[in-house]
Formats: structure tokens, C-alpha cells, sequence
């Protein structure tokens, strides 16, 4: 899997890098590519996140949920990161930070165990470590079911590998919780043991997913 993680980041790397003042820019539907500051693989910024979306005409909605929307219990990829945040720093926030209020069942019986005011806090520290940390490139594919396939071998290939991971600072390696994200180095959990990619399907799929961008 090397040479193919090898082609995924040399190739991803060259697309337009965008951040959240580029959104508009964010095609319809596709997937996501995260890279992250101070994080090496293959001798480029390294991938720590491939992401997707299910509801059509919703790529740039569900990225700006994930990094820059003050709404943890909207985004599995904030709540994790946050937990980090609290874990390294040892805080007992950390406790509260885990109790999702998205559900009037869940307000009703969880609203008054959390201090509004620090969670507003920790989610303005969330994104601005998002902002600061991340930027993305995204692939076009306007078939949820294409996507949906594209991203999990993508994110598989990527996690097989032996050639890349985290660094000793990463701050994934403060997850209170899963192991499997302070080992393998990336801000995903679920999808990372599907089939990997051979070279050719990595280049068939890159070659679709950038049809779009101008030559």
C-alpha cells in the first residue's frame, strides 16, 4: 500500500488547497480531503481525514459543520477533536463535553449538567484550531453511492499503510478513548478496514474525482 499512499498524497497534495474563506469554491457534492498542519507523510502535509456526505448538494454545508460551526453534537469530528483539547489539558470539562443535547429528550434530561458558558468556550478553541490547523482539497462525485464507496477505500488505503503516521505531538494521540485513532494517526474511527486500493482503481478514482478541474 505504500506506492499507492505514495500516489494519493503526491497527487491530493497538488489540488487547490482551500480553506473557509474558499467554500464557495467547494463543489456541490464529493469528497473531502483534510490535510494538517505540522503533520508529514510522504514528504508532503500528511492526510489525517477523508470525509463524505449522505443529503445532495451538501459538501460545502457539511464541512463548514465539521471545522468552523460551534456545534459539537453536529459533528463526530469536532466532538473528537474537542475531547482531545480536554484530555491533554487534563480538564474535567472533558466530562461534559461528551453529553450530547441534541434531542429534546436528551435537553430535557441532560441541559442542566452542562455549563453553557465553557462549552461556548471549547468550541470557540475547536475552531480555532480547525482554522488554524486544517486546510482540505475535495474530489467531485455526484453519486451518493459512488462517493460513499470512493471514501471508504480511499480512507482504508490510507490507514494500511505503513509508511506514514502521526507524529510524536499530534494531538489525535490525546484521545481519552480510542486507540485505534492515537495509533493510526487519523480523525476517523469507522470505514478504516475495507479493501484497499490498488494503483490503477487509486488513479481511476482521482481521475474521476477531478474531471471538473481545469487542466
Amino acid at each position: 500500500m505504500t506506492d499507492v499512499c505514495q500516489y494519493l498524497h503526491d497527487t491530493l497534495s497538488c489540488l487547490p488547497r482551500l480553506r473557509r474563506e474558499d467554500l464557495a469554491q467547494v463543489p456541490d457534492n464529493g469528497i473531502y480531503v483534510l490535510f494538517e498542519k505540522g503533520e508529514r507523510g510522504h514528504g508532503v502535509e500528511r492526510i489525517v481525514r477523508i470525509g463524505t456526505h449522505t443529503g445532495q448538494n451538501n459538501l460545502a454545508p457539511r464541512i463548514r459543520e465539521h471545522l468552523y460551526t460551534s456545534n459539537k453534537d453536529r459533528s463526530i469530528f469536532r466532538k473528537h477533536v474537542g475531547r482531545c483539547l480536554l484530555a491533554k489539558r487534563r480538564d474535567p470539562f472533558l466530562a461534559q463535553w461528551q453529553v450530547d443535547l441534541t434531542t429534546k429528550a436528551s435537553r430535557a434530561l441532560n441541559d442542566h449538567k452542562v455549563d453553557k458558558a465553557r462549552l461556548k468556550e471549547v468550541e470557540n478553541q475547536v475552531t480555532q484550531y480547525m482554522t488554524e490547523s486544517f486546510s482540505f482539497s475535495v474530489l467531485r462525485f455526484d453519486e451518493v453511492a459512488e462517493r460513499l464507496k470512493y471514501e471508504a477505500s480511499l480512507l482504508s488505503t490510507i490507514f494500511h499503510c505503513r509508511d506514514c503516521g502521526p507524529s510524536e505531538t499530534w494531538l489525535g494521540k490525546s484521545h481519552p478513548t480510542s486507540a485505534v485513532m492515537r495509533g493510526c494517526g487519523l480523525w476517523n474511527v469507522q470505514g478504516l478496514r475495507r479493501p484497499e486500493l490498488s494503483l490503477d482503481e487509486a488513479q481511476r478514482i482521482v481521475g474521476l474525482g477531478t474531471q471538473a478541474y481545469p487542466a
